[in-house]
């Protein structure tokens, strides 16, 4: 993974600027889940050319929901909104421009999947799926199968990765995250 100039802050080092880029959040396990999903995509090639970019076009009251800590993290840029959305109880993010890859919330990072945890014979067990809010927006809610293999293999690590955050999370600020209570 690299920072490009166009990531650059002015009048910052460039390792002043590394540490910023890497390291947006507090929490190792939200830089880690969103440097897993970095550089992979749905598809090896840009899925958007399929849709004409579906996912990334909403109103003002149809964003991602947010993951615990992003919420901070995206209400002073520009080019999002940050809203409470009262049908999923959590705080969501809609993008009023297009936005730089990298500063994407882990929500659309995983899209169209999402992780769960199920319970199989008293014993916990995490899963992706395909996210139901994908239907009828992205042609590649039809099936898993035709994702890029990698994609689907990061998008599991970095669903261990954020189980192991709402573990940290328990009893404290998960209460009020629909994501981390439905995962």
């Amino acid at each position: 993974m690299c920072i490009t100039p166009s990531q650059m802050r002015r009048g910052l080092s460039l390792e002043e600027n590394m540490s910023i880029f890497y390291n947006k959040f507090e929490n190792e396990e939200l830089n880690k889940a969103y440097e897993l999903l970095e550089n992979v995509t749905p598809l090896s090639c840009d899925c958007g050319k399929l849709c004409a970019n579906k996912c990334c076009k909403g109103s003002d009251n149809d964003g991602m929901l947010l993951f615990p800590s992003e919420k901070e993290f995206f209400e002073n840029k520009p080019n999002f909104k940050v809203y409470y959305d009262e049908k999923s109880d959590c705080d969501a993010v809609v993008c009023l421009a297009p936005c730089e890859r990298g500063e994407r919330p882990l929500s659309c990072r995983l899209f169209p999947l999402f992780p769960y945890v199920e319970e199989e014979n008293g014993e916990k067990k995490l899963n992706v799926a395909l996210d139901v809010r994908a239907l009828g927006v992205c042609p590649l809610a039809d099936s898993k199968e035709q994702l890029n293999r990698k994609f689907l293999r990061n998008v599991r690590l970095a669903s261990t990765v954020l189980l192991s955050y709402r573990r940290k999370l328990q009893g404290r600020q998960m209460g009020k995250h629909i994501l981390l209570r439905r995962f």
